[in-house]
Parts: C-alpha cells; sequence; structure tokens
C-alpha cells in the first residue's frame, strides 16, 4: 500500500500543521490566563474601592484627617488611580486634602520611585500624581521625561513642571512649548491656561528675539489662551514675519485699533486668506475711509473675501445691514449682489 507520509515535503507539511495546532493551543492559553488575570485584578481593585473611595471622601469633607488604615505596596497603584481620579474631579480644599491624605500615606515617595523605575503606564501614574502634589523634589526627573521622545508623557511632564512652578517652567519650557510638533496646541492650552500670566510674560519677552519660524505657533498657543501680546510685538511681527501663515495668524491674532493704518495695506494683499483676515479687522476697527475698500472686496475673485468684506460692512456701528441694502439697491455687479443677499439673509435670520 502506498504510504502517504513517504513523501518528504508531505511529512513536513504535517509537522508544521502540527507545530500550527499547538502554538495556537499555548496561545488559547496564554489570552484565558491574561483574562483570569485581569479579572481578578478587576475584582481587588473593585474590593479597594469600596473601602478606599468612603475614606478619601471623609478626608475631602472632614477638618480632621480620619484614621487612615495601612496602604500595603500591592495596593499603591490601585489607590493612586483612585486618587488621581479624584484630583482631577475635584477642585479648591479638597485638592489639598487629598494632597495630606497622600502624603501622610507616603505617595510622594512612591511616585518618586514609579517614575524613576515602573513601566510606561506607571510612569506616567507617577507624572500625574507628582504634579497634583507640587512635588519639587522631583523636579530634575520630570524635566529628563519632559525631553524624553514618548508624545504622551512628555507633555504629561511638561504639566508638572508648570504646576509646580509656573514661573521656572514656563521659562523652562518655552522652547519645547513652540517646538514640539507631537504636543497639540490644544493640549498646551488646557494646562497653560492655569499659568496664563506666567506664560505670557515669558512670550511677550521672548517672542522677537526666537525664529521667526516659531511665530506662526507662538501666536496659535496665544490665541487658544485668548492672551493679548503687546502693541509693539504685534505690529514688529506683522511688518517682518516670512511665512503667509505667520500673517493669517497674526491678522486674526490682531486686536488693537492702533494696528490699522498698517493692516488696511493687506485688503489688496496676493494671498486671499490674508485678505480674509484684513476684512474682519477693519470690519472690527475700520473707519468710514476704509468703507470703499471693503465695498471693492464684494467683487473679489475669491468667494470668502466677499463674504469677509459684507461681513465687516455690516457690522461696522456707522455701516451696518441697512446701509447694506442701501447698497444692494445702487449694486450692478452679479457675484458682490449674489453676497449681499447672502450675508443680508444670515443677518435677517439672526435678528427674527
Amino acid at each position: 500500500m502506498f504510504n502517504t507520509f513517504s513523501d518528504p515535503y508531505i511529512q513536513f507539511a504535517f509537522d508544521i500543521g502540527l507545530a500550527a495546532v499547538a502554538l495556537t493551543l499555548v496561545l488559547v492559553a496564554v489570552i484565558i490566563r491574561l483574562r483570569l488575570k485581569l479579572r481578578k485584578s478587576q475584582r481587588l481593585e473593585e474590593a479597594f474601592i469600596d473601602i478606599w473611595r468612603p475614606i478619601l471622601l471623609q478626608a475631602i469633607s472632614s477638618e480632621v484627617m480620619p484614621d487612615l488604615p495601612e496602604l500595603p505596596a500591592s495596593s499603591q497603584g490601585f489607590f493612586l488611580k483612585l486618587w488621581n481620579y479624584l484630583q482631577e474631579s475635584l477642585r479648591g480644599v479638597a485638592n489639598e486634602r487629598l494632597n495630606e491624605v497622600a502624603l501622610e500615606l507616603g505617595c510622594d515617595v512612591a511616585a518618586r520611585a514609579l517614575l524613576k523605575k515602573g513601566n510606561r503606564a506607571e510612569r506616567l501614574l507617577a507624572i500625574l500624581t507628582l504634579a497634583h502634589l507640587h512635588d519639587r523634589k522631583s523636579w530634575d526627573a520630570l524635566v529628563a521625561q519632559a525631553n524624553a521622545v514618548d508624545s504622551l508623557a512628555s507633555i504629561h511632564a511638561a504639566r508638572a513642571l508648570i504646576n509646580i512652578d509656573p514661573l521656572a517652567g514656563t521659562s523652562l519650557l518655552l522652547p519645547m512649548l513652540l517646538q514640539r510638533r507631537d504636543w497639540g496646541i490644544a493640549q498646551l492650552a488646557n494646562f497653560l491656561g492655569a499659568a496664563e500670566e506666567a506664560f505670557l510674560l515669558q512670550l511677550s519677552k521672548n517672542i522677537l528675539q526666537m525664529d521667526k519660524a516659531l511665530w506662526n505657533r507662538a501666536l496659535q498657543l496665544a490665541e487658544a489662551l485668548h492672551l493679548q501680546l503687546p502693541l509693539e510685538s504685534m505690529r514688529y511681527i506683522i511688518e517682518h514675519c516670512d511665512s503667509t501663515e505667520t500673517l493669517v495668524t497674526a491678522l486674526r491674532k490682531a486686536d488693537e485699533p492702533a494696528l490699522l493704518p498698517l493692516v488696511r495695506n493687506y485688503l489688496q494683499h496676493t494671498d486671499w486668506r490674508v485678505r480674509v483676515e484684513a476684512a474682519g479687522f477693519l470690519g472690527r476697527f475700520g473707519d468710514t475711509e476704509d468703507t470703499k475698500t471693503l465695498k471693492a472686496g464684494l467683487e473679489d475673485a475669491q468667494w470668502w473675501v466677499r463674504y469677509a468684506a459684507a461681513q465687516a460692512l455690516a457690522s461696522m456701528p456707522f455701516f451696518g445691514t441697512v446701509q447694506l441694502l442701501e447698497l444692494r439697491a445702487c449694486t450692478h455687479n452679479a457675484t458682490a449682489l449674489a453676497m449681499l443677499d447672502h450675508v443680508l439673509a444670515e443677518h435677517q435670520v439672526s435678528s427674527s
């Protein structure tokens, strides 16, 4: 009888199949083990929270520190997660009371140890903890983390440094805040808001000395934080910026009537985005002499420029929608008429 397995290729394929089945069984066993371990950890954490949440809530609401049970090293991670959750959820005196509890339990020491030797998740937890504790002893370690490649750990370390010392933190981190593109503007604005005065001081002092390539991001950060840079800094940036993107941001950020003579020049700029922002500025700060150029903007080749010009005219206190209707009556250009009808309809809807 013919022996199927006498062919070495078939035998090899059979062996490979057996190995694949064995590896699959091992993988299934590992997955089951991990899931069981995860469920056990979840049960332990839930039991821990049932005990410690009332204790922490009592510490927050009471003027006297409650008796704290011993915190085993194996439960430190559970505690820090619960503690940080409450820190992020509460404000004011409650944060101070939570800090007292954490210091009483030696969580500052534990967090510094995790920052030094923990895995990535433990380091992130440590950074959050040290930020809430305003722990100055961890300053150098946090600086090292802020300079790290890991985007998430580095931005949380930056937040921690600014929480600990807003002035020193913004002074140290200003170059990184402007150069690290992996740190999003919204993320930075979220925690710089608590240190906006310190950030504005550093930005105002340094913006004209920094590389022009960083101006756009600096202005975007100031815009996100609703910070107004000094008039002369804004004037210098508008006059000397090298990129259209920076000019667009600067004009959008400009909020001083004294800049009107300078901004008027940009309503004829070659880039339509600049013309849009210039028209918007004239709508906020322009005078009667600017209505002529804005009327001309109603015939611009770019829809958004025509829209900005019409909105600017409608928003001027001495012009407004009544004069816009009169302008429409004596306008013959089709594109200008279409835009006037569009903006008048918007204002009619908003006022009804």
